[in-house]
């Protein structure tokens, strides 16, 4: 057996994204178009393989009762260290950590961390189209934005023309019909930015909630929307092969 998704977003959520031992933030932001960093491991208290650290008979031994949040540092010495890192020793801090996490900020600010089991795409999802677009927005919880550098009015307008238009229909609950005038609509701004040479892309981010007001979902599903020029795009395949041969990208007025 391993470990299921399940069991490790559980995990991953009554620790607050933190080390138990050193209670260290083990996710980071994204910035700019990185993805997040996500750096903590799922570490076993009684061992998966006899022989190893604490290694004993128990019914589940990938179930969410042994296994323990740590950063990179922790996990190796609790492991070295085995002797003094006792089971019930770990136990204690695990339960002891998740009860500090309960406790904080559970009335201030919502705090989401990136889901451990659905890591982000690196690449964007090129939309073509209004409908292309909407698709991908529809049902997110949240939508992040940003503008490349180096653009030019006409190009800065057309860019704040499609936010503003999703701004006001985004949360409106629409008819069928309201759809289908929003979807014409992108499309006419997306044509428009083709026309400045810029495409429109998204990536899906999905995330969880650890802290803030108990209302809200778990998980959360959030959405970056881009805007890339023309000639710094690099279009691929969804199985990350170049969709342009690199040859006939150089030289697009060649013969095929």
């Amino acid at each position: 057996m391993s470990i299921t998704d399940r069991t490790r977003k559980i995990l991953w959520v009554k620790a607050g994204a933190r080390c138990a031992i050193c209670h260290e933030q083990l996710a980071t932001d994204a910035i700019g178009d990185d993805d997040p960093s996500v750096f903590g491991e799922e570490c076993h208290i009684v061992a998966q393989s006899p022989g190893g650290p604490r290694a004993a008979e128990i019914a589940d031994v990938d179930g969410y009762d042994n296994l323990i949040l740590l950063c990179r540092k922790h996990h190796k010495q609790v492991d070295d260290q085995r002797s003094h890192f006792t089971v019930e020793r770990l136990k204690k801090i695990k339960r002891e950590h998740e009860q500090r996490e309960a406790s904080r900020d559970a009335n201030g600010p919502v705090r989401l961390i990136p889901d451990p089991t659905k890591p982000a795409p690196k690449h964007l999802r090129l939309c073509l189209t209004g409908e292309d677009l909407w698709q991908s927005l529809s049902g997110a919880d949240s939508l992040n934005t940003s503008y490349p550098g180096g653009l030019n009015d006409d190009q800065a307008d057309a860019v704040d023309s499609l936010l503003d238009l999703l701004r006001d229909w985004g949360d409106v609950d629409l008819s069928y019909k309201e759809q289908r005038q929003v979807t014409r609509e992108l499309t006419d701004h997306i044509n428009r930015l083709a026309e400045l040479e810029l495409l429109v892309g998204t990536r899906t981010r999905h995330l969880l909630l650890t802290s803030g007001p108990s209302a809200g979902p778990p998980q959360w599903r959030s959405i970056d929307i881009r805007f890339q020029p023309v000639t710094d795009a690099q279009l691929s395949n969804a199985d990350d092969t170049p969709l342009v041969p690199e040859e006939r990208a150089q030289n697009p007025h060649s013969n095929p």
